[in-house]
């Protein structure tokens, strides 16, 4: 998996083909892993870069994919909140799929927004993908793989959230179903086959057993029930 999201790599790459980024702009990426995005934003523009994993293995996979851009790239395995950025700072700031990074269940999409808000430029935006409650989780499908209803919200309220703290949703797209089946299919084939490798490793035989247990879900519940929306809001001037 290129990104930690169900999205394909083709339209992701699309959508950066719409910015209007250049080679003075500074971008931010939390929970950049092994860099991918980052590549491609300075392959594309040639900018500074700043990347926040608190994934130590990946952050050193995401310093040797962009070590030929390493004057324009900085990595922090600290957490986010730890860290603290100038205000009116980047052009645009990226969270795909991390929003877990700015806090608890309920508040964390609330408090990333905010969070990059304060850092973002006037002009400037915000690149957001979450989870979205497509229909009302079953009770059963929560109670099976241990998600917490307030972890999501619908996709209009996820638009919402910015809207409310005067931020302009400008782009959204959302993950096709065969990209969602391409997606939790690919987790499901790693541990199958990392289980036949090591057929006597005890805990590889436990994930296949969880692995299991959401992929059964999904098929029941969760491929009608979650969604996955990037959200592209505008900081106004």
């Amino acid at each position: 998996m290129l990104f930690n999201n169900p999205l394909s790599p083709e339209r992701i790459d699309s959508l950066l083909d719409e910015l209007w980024l250049t080679d003075t702009s500074k971008i931010l990426d939390v929970g950049c892993g092994e860099g991918e995005l980052i590549l491609r934003l300075l392959q594309r523009f040639n900018c500074a870069a700043v990347g926040v994993d608190v994934d130590e293995t990946a952050v050193h996979i995401a310093q040797q994919k962009t070590a030929s851009f390493a004057p324009n790239v900085t990595l922090h395995t600290t957490p986010f909140a730890d860290l603290t950025f100038p205000a009116n700072h980047f052009d645009a700031c990226f969270s795909l799929g991390t929003t877990h990074a700015f806090g608890e269940v309920g508040e964390a999409l609330d408090n990333a927004l905010a969070s990059l808000k304060a850092i973002t430029k006037p002009g400037g935006l915000i690149i957001l993908g979450d989870g979205y409650w497509r229909q009302e989780p079953d009770p059963a499908y929560l109670q099976t793989t241990g998600i917490d209803k307030r972890e999501l919200r619908s996709h209009q309220e996820n638009i919402a959230a910015g809207q409310k703290i005067g931020l302009e949703c400008i782009y959204t797209l959302t993950a096709s179903q065969h990209e969602w089946d391409h997606f939790e299919g690919a987790f499901w084939l790693a541990a199958e086959r990392e289980r036949l490798q090591n057929p006597e490793d005890a805990q590889m035989a436990e994930k296949v057993k969880r692995r299991r247990i959401w992929k059964n879900a999904y098929w029941q519940w969760g491929r009608d029930t979650m969604g996955f929306g990037l959200y592209v809001f505008l900081v106004e001037k």
